[in-house]
C-alpha cells in the first residue's frame, strides 16, 4: 500500500511539474506575442508621427513664403520680402538657440545619484565602524 501511495504521489508531483513549466512556457509565449505586437504598433506610429511632421514642416515652409508674398503686396521688393521673412527666422533661431544653451547648462548628469550613492556608502562605513 505504501509503494503505491508513493507512486501517487511521485505521479501527482510529476504533473504538477509538467503543468507548471507548460504554464511558464505559456507565459513566455503571450509576452512574446503581445511583444511583437506592440513593435509593429510602435513601427506604425511612428511612420505616421514622421510624416506628419515633414507635413508640418512643409507647411511652415509655404506659411513663410506667403508671408513674403503678402510684404511684396505691400509694396516692398519680392527679394527684401524674402530678405526680411529669413531675418525674421534667423533672429526666431538666436533667441531659441539662447534659450536651449541656457536650459543645457542647467542640466546635471547623475549628481543626485552620485550623492544618493555616497550617503549610503557613509551610512554603511558609519554602521559597520560603530559594530566594531
Amino acid at each position: 500500500m505504501s509503494l503505491e501511495k508513493d507512486a501517487n504521489f511521485i505521479a501527482m508531483i510529476s504533473s504538477i511539474k509538467e503543468d507548471l513549466s507548460s504554464l511558464v512556457t505559456s507565459h513566455i509565449e503571450l509576452a512574446q506575442a503581445e511583444a511583437k505586437e506592440s513593435v509593429g504598433r510602435f513601427a506604425k506610429s511612428s511612420g505616421l508621427f514622421i510624416t506628419a511632421i515633414a507635413m508640418a514642416n512643409l507647411a511652415v515652409v509655404f506659411v513663410f513664403i506667403a508671408a513674403a508674398c503678402y510684404l511684396n503686396t505691400l509694396g516692398y521688393e519680392l527679394w527684401v520680402s524674402f530678405l526680411f521673412v529669413v531675418g525674421g527666422l534667423t533672429v526666431g533661431a538666436i533667441i531659441l538657440g539662447l534659450l536651449a544653451k541656457r536650459q543645457i547648462s542647467k542640466i546635471t548628469f547623475g549628481s543626485k545619484t552620485a550623492q544618493s550613492v555616497t550617503n549610503t556608502v557613509q551610512i554603511i562605513s558609519n554602521l559597520r565602524s560603530g559594530s566594531k
